[in-house]
């Protein structure tokens, strides 16, 4: 959306471009608070609860009597949530001379805590599209499938998991074909190609993600994420054996009233047919963290061929909003 920036450099130069955007957020964090923020992760079910405030009783003038046995209630601890639910809708925009296109990919997700450090998911996305002439398209993704386990060791956290991913994306060879393909590709474009197997038609994925969170003081964590995934085509023209690769670095700033702000850079690794094997993006994500769950809203930006600002990209960008529950 919009036209292309003015600025010309190297495909791998423009790595610098992005880690501004990360670094951009580095700036002195004031007084530290009294009390230390608790990391959070990706879904607040993974997240152990603070403990619970004890009031200091004031002292009383008489002792209070002893309570009858009758009248003694024993308070159990809450119990801890177990499942969470989260919704995310991205949605980017492109026009050119004659037409638009808007496509919306909402993504719904369950997680249920088995243990304490071994969780399962279920992940699945939705490709819509509604083009200048009123005409709308909807496609189903590939549902994935994965199980979590959770570790950390002092002030570093961490989550490693293995999952799979149902083949339901498809596109057939009549007229609607060529529609519904570009859906699945604007679709992952919104997401700067992060997670892409949710969006490859006709192919089987065996994605294998994990993740690192470092609290560097009450205000600031590190983050690093990444997976690995072969995948392997199960129709006809969808053939062949392929390896995505995906990185991301990232921090996260605590602000007032629950607020985070957290810059990232991501890189991924395109299959091997693909002409530009490295797809660079930049997001900010801002959110608010209040008792009853977690709310977001952030951009993403491409930055490289074929889809970046840059160069004779697509000048493809996506808008972030979602919701995440624990129950």
């Amino acid at each position: 959306m919009g036209r292309p920036l003015p600025c010309l450099c190297p495909k791998f130069g423009r790595c610098g471009v992005a880690v501004l955007v990360a670094v951009a957020g580095w700036s002195p964090l004031g007084a530290r608070a009294q009390s230390v923020a608790r990391p959070v992760s990706p879904y607040p079910v993974l997240d152990d609860p603070p403990p619970p405030l004890r009031p200091e009783a004031a002292p009383d003038a008489f002792p209070a009597p002893a309570p009858e046995p009758a009248a003694q209630v024993v308070t159990a601890p809450p119990s801890l949530s177990r499942f969470a639910v989260a919704a995310t809708l991205a949605f980017a925009h492109q026009s050119e001379t004659n037409s638009s296109l808007t496509v919306a990919t909402p993504v719904l997700r369950g997680l249920y805590k088995i243990r304490p450090d071994v969780m399962a998911e279920l992940d699945w996305g939705f490709a819509l599209l509604l083009d200048s002439e009123v005409s709308a398209s909807a496609r189903s993704g590939n549902p994935w499938l994965k199980g979590w386990y959770r570790g950390e060791r002092g002030l570093l956290r961490w989550y490693a998991g293995v999952g799979v991913t149902v083949p339901l994306a498809s596109v057939n060879l009549g007229p609607d074909g060529r529609i519904a393909r570009a859906l699945y590709n604007q679709s992952a474009a919104a997401w700067g190609l992060w997670d892409d197997w949710r969006w490859t038609p006709g192919r089987m994925a065996l994605p294998i993600p994990a993740a690192l969170w470092y609290t560097l003081s009450p205000h600031v964590i590190a983050t690093a994420e990444a997976a690995l995934a072969p995948v392997v085509g199960v129709r006809d023209g969808e053939g062949g054996t392929d390896l995505l690769a995906q990185l991301a670095v990232g921090a996260r700033f605590l602000l007032p009233h629950d607020l985070w702000v957290c810059p990232r850079v991501q890189a991924v690794l395109l299959p091997s047919a693909s002409v530009d094997r490295l797809q660079l993006a930049a997001g900010l994500r801002v959110e608010w963290a209040p008792r009853f769950g977690r709310f977001f809203v952030g951009a993403l930006v491409n930055l490289d061929e074929p889809l970046g600002v840059f160069g004779r990209g697509t000048q493809t960008w996506g808008i972030h909003l979602g919701k995440e529950l624990d129950l």
